[in-house]
């Protein structure tokens, strides 16, 4: 097992590709005595057995049930009944077991992508338990202040953070290339880094107050405005996974969406991807003062 410190949680985890997820969990790892609040492992094995328990859903090819000992199963098996993969869950998140087989042929992810993917996805639920969530974003943090810049794939957000980095230097440090967390404590919202960046390694293990969440959309002419409560309600749905298995952990992602609204400015930047798009973000965010 390897001990974690991620959004500033101790995390415990057993990779099933250990090479791999050392050099990805590198800048995340503690060496301090604190009790975990999550234990994620993963498993790959020649014949997972068949989930037996309350069946409760089912989404396509893909089950959910409820074990005799009151965890949470969701899997997938073939036509001919063969079980691919199982994640056992506690109803809380705090223990999970991922379990795949050897045999699984995904028709676009090998079994280390799945593993990087669903580890993720259980870290996501455990943080929405415990009152934070994640937020599909490239996220960045110019002279200790969080921005997250979020948008459906292919809009431009992480080429948006890089024209940052290239305007400011040193000055900004890129926290997450792709999915930041976000934690509320008694500083108030932060900016967290966690090893799930996408296709990147772009990330850090750094927690910053979170300034501000930009949404982009292309344009031709550079602009931007405070979103309104109903508007940023959308936005932000769009861009954070909502569980369609659990329906208590789906509220829970409701309350931190609505948490979110309450606390950290929304903005809308309709953009041309330049450096004057730029210059149209920070001078909305950020006070002549902050400069």
């Amino acid at each position: 097992m390897t001990d974690l410190c991620i959004a500033g949680l101790p995390i415990r985890v057993e990779s099933a590709d250990k090479a791999y997820f050392q050099t990805r969990y590198a800048d995340y790892i503690r060496r301090d005595n604190q009790p975990p609040v999550m234990e994620m492992r993963t498993r790959i094995l020649d014949e997972l057995p068949p989930p037996q328990g309350q069946m409760l859903e089912q989404v396509k090819s893909v089950r959910v049930l409820r074990t005799t000992d009151g965890r949470l199963c969701r899997f997938g098996q073939t036509a001919e009944g063969k079980v691919m993969f199982a994640i056992y869950c506690t109803p809380d998140y705090q223990d999970v077991e991922i379990q795949f087989c050897t045999t699984w042929k995904h028709p676009h992810f090998t079994l280390r992508e799945l593993e990087y993917m669903y580890t993720g996805f259980s870290f996501q639920n455990r943080l929405s338990v415990l009152g934070g969530g994640v937020l599909h974003s490239s996220s960045l943090a110019w002279r200790g202040q969080g921005v997250a810049f979020s948008a459906a794939s292919g809009t431009g957000k992480s080429t948006h953070v890089g024209l940052w980095k290239e305007r400011f230097g040193d000055d900004v440090q890129i926290i997450n290339d792709d999915k930041p967390a976000i934690r509320f404590t008694e500083d108030g919202p932060m900016l967290c880094g966690t090893p799930w960046s996408g296709k990147t390694a772009h990330n850090c293990n750094r927690m910053v107050p979170l300034r501000a969440i930009v949404f982009i959309e292309r344009g031709q002419q550079n602009r931007i405005r405070r979103l309104d409560v109903v508007e940023g309600m959308f936005h932000l749905t769009s861009q954070i996974v909502r569980p369609y298995y659990d329906a208590d952990l789906g509220v829970q992602v409701v309350d931190f969406t609505q948490r979110v609204l309450e606390n950290v400015p929304l903005y809308l930047l309709s953009c041309n991807i330049s450096q004057e798009a730029v210059d149209t973000a920070f001078n909305a965010i950020f006070s002549k003062g902050d400069a």
